[in-house]
């Protein structure tokens, strides 16, 4: 789910107001002499294990690279771009508790009009590495380990990075790092994470109303509870309402390790499938089974496959201020994002409030568009249409 994000002060607001009129209409950047280096080698495979993912309809698509100089093995979603249409290859990037089988309306959507995709399962999900350590979840080390990859799949191809939730904050540190990468950037419902700005102990304390469930998650033994109550972590993640269910079984402190423990059922979202219908024979049930999506999110965070907890430790690396001594490092010439921003806000988002969302980008976008999508915080599953459109528009500008 959303980290969240607090409301800027008034003196950080002039701060940043300087600071955008001293850049705007005269700032270029190249790769500048203190960013971090992707230019490295991996093996690519063609044949990961790809159990969890029996029943999606992009199972051929997946690939896994090992990229050896650091230690590094990612499963990753491939549709070359085409070669006719000459049009940029999408750097997906999902959030908690997703992989890249929360893209899977947009592969074909966005493949079929030309379009590369490079949708990479984030460190510590589904079939890329989990490391134990927070530490290794720093977010300088996964810019550098995202934007290696999508380098050693297309090379110097052009590029466009997409992120929501958790992708989003990583596709902050992308674009401070790699400003001169992509073409284009995408938030999904989570706004702009400027450098220094995450949510942090101190700040999940001070919003604990939204944030409170990140107390939970940082704990050392939050992973298991989530692995032994996996039909509660599913239903409350996409339940069809969140400002009426989130507010009492997820988000105050206490209030999802109750839901859990009480294997608390909450009704789903139609715009995900629940493992409790009824299976047809025949045909319809290949086509039934690709839409049992539950099942699916099931066998990914499977227990016998490293189960929720590694996936966790994004969490922890940010509330334990991890990223603290990185972000100091990055100058403040590349908090303002120069390319072109698309925000994609969620209207029933009750953490990342379309307000939220806005007020972290707007400061630091020189070429912003918002768009506010009725719906709640998977918003490219439940409004895949209205999004996939709202982006490819945005793409052909």
């Amino acid at each position: 789910m959303a980290p969240g994000t607090v409301q800027w002060t008034m003196i950080y607001l002039v701060k940043v107001i300087l600071l955008f009129s001293n850049l705007v209409g005269s700032y270029a950047i190249s790769t500048p002499n203190w960013a971090i280096s992707s230019n490295i080698t991996c093996n690519i495979t063609g044949t990961p294990d790809v159990a969890d993912l029996v029943g999606t309809r992009y199972i051929t698509q997946v690939r896994a690279a090992s990229i050896p100089s650091l230690n590094r093995t990612y499963r990753y979603v491939h549709y070359p771009a085409s070669l006719k249409a000459k049009k940029p290859t999408i750097l997906l990037l999902p959030g908690f508790p997703s992989s890249s089988f929360d893209w899977r309306r947009q592969f074909q959507y966005f493949a079929s009009r030309g379009y590369g995709i490079v949708a990479p399962d984030p460190l510590g999900f589904g079939g890329t590495d989990k490391p134990s350590d927070p530490e290794a979840y720093i977010y300088k080390k996964q810019a550098l380990e995202v934007v290696g990859l999508l380098n050693c799949v297309i090379g110097t191809g052009k590029a466009i990075v997409v992120g929501h939730d958790l992708g989003a904050l990583l596709l902050s540190r992308i674009a401070n790092y790699f400003p001169a990468r992509f073409e284009k950037y995408v938030f999904i419902d989570t706004g702009y994470s400027a450098p220094g700005h995450l949510p942090t102990k101190a700040v999940v304390e001070a919003n604990k109303d939204v944030l409170g469930y990140q107390i939970f998650f940082n704990r050392d033994d939050s992973g298991s509870i989530l692995d032994k109550h996996q039909s509660s972590v599913w239903s409350i993640a996409y339940t069809i309402d969140e400002p009426r269910y989130w507010p009492t079984n997820f988000l105050p402190p206490g209030t999802l390790e109750a839901s859990l423990q009480a294997d608390r059922r909450l009704p789903t979202g139609t715009f995900v499938s629940s493992q409790s219908l009824s299976r047809p024979s025949g045909l319809a049930s290949v086509l039934h089974y690709e839409l049992q999506d539950e099942r699916i999110h099931n066998r990914i965070f499977a227990v016998n496959r490293g189960g929720y907890n590694p996936s966790l430790n994004q969490y922890r690396a940010i509330y334990r201020n991890l990223n603290f001594d990185d972000d100091k490092t990055i100058p403040d010439c590349v908090w303002i994002l120069t390319k072109p921003v698309l925000l994609l806000t969620a209207a029933n988002d009750p953490i990342s409030t379309p307000a939220v969302a806005e007020n972290s980008t707007r400061p630091f976008a020189q070429d912003l568009r918002v768009q506010q999508i009725s719906a709640g915080h998977f918003l490219m599953l439940e409004k895949a249409d209205e999004v996939n459109k709202a982006m490819n528009d945005f793409f052909e500008e």
